[in-house]
């Protein structure tokens, strides 16, 4: 079968390349957003819903979701919903996203945003910071382990949340060795319920590799969750977070739903 991860970051480095010839290091670092005083994410999820909504407009396995809603209307939705974050989608080619959505999605609302992409290069990172996000996704299964230390530590320097992203056991264990590395004390650990190279999805995987987290990690369950009984479970098990995109965008209305879906969790 394909390997629909290695496809993406192929796609990732070709579509980086172009982009770093129209702008610059030095541009990016003139943007307004570059000195914006970040929001923590983790706090936010940590002292709210949990909930981090996602605004994608299609997705690898799925297709099209055609939600006639803009993002400006989907984001204000999810806040007013009562999430703790936004996670926006800015990879275009594999899920419809854009880097103008992610200045859409900060002039729209004030809680924290995460610019959900594949991260190989430390450009993507000023991008993130240039553009309006809170914190940025590191994927273990797209980087080395070195690779994984200097974008963390530069993300760090940059003052944006990391949500270290993993999918099985290896994978968080090489989080754990180079957090320690970094000594970062406060941090989180997304565990995708979705194979990134098979896209095959399994709640059952944030239930397995939970026990093996480090301490005092914010833990976050992500991809397939469609029902609130499955967050209710999760949470009583020790998660904090919850990443949702699919089950929302998929309506016509996805501040509605997740407003409904919160409602039912907090029930």
């Amino acid at each position: 079968m394909e390997d629909i991860l290695k496809k993406i970051t192929d796609q990732t480095r070709e579509n980086l390349g172009k982009r770093k010839e129209k702008v610059s290091l030095d541009d990016l670092r003139q943007m307004p957003h570059y000195i914006r005083k970040t929001i923590s994410m983790r706090n936010a999820i940590a002292n709210g819903s949990g909930i981090i909504a996602e605004h994608k407009r299609q997705s690898p396995s799925k297709g099209s979701f055609n939600c006639p809603a803009t993002i400006k209307d989907v984001v204000k939705g999810y806040e007013a919903a009562g999430v703790s974050a936004i996670s926006c989608l800015t990879d275009e080619p594999f899920f419809g996203g854009t880097l103008q959505d992610l200045i859409d999605a900060r002039e729209s609302v004030s809680i924290p945003i995460l610019r959900k992409d594949f991260m190989i290069d430390l450009y993507q990172i000023h991008e993130a910071r240039a553009y309006g996000a809170d914190a940025i996704l590191l994927i273990a299964a797209c980087l080395n382990d070195e690779e994984l230390k200097t974008m963390a530590a530069e993300a760090l320097n940059l003052q944006l949340d990391i949500l270290f992203e993993v999918h099985d056991l290896e994978e968080l264990n090489r989080v754990k060795h180079v957090t320690e590395s970094l000594l970062i004390g406060k941090f989180m650990i997304g565990v995708n319920n979705r194979d990134l190279k098979r896209f095959k999805t399994d709640i059952q995987n944030s239930k397995d590799l939970l026990p093996h987290f480090p301490e005092d990690v914010l833990a976050i369950s992500e991809s397939g969750i469609s029902d609130p009984a499955i967050v209710k479970e999760l949470a009583g098990l020790g998660y904090k977070g919850f990443l949702i995109g699919e089950n929302f965008m998929k309506t016509n209305d996805p501040g509605h739903s997740c407003s409904e879906f919160i409602k039912a969790i907090q029930s």
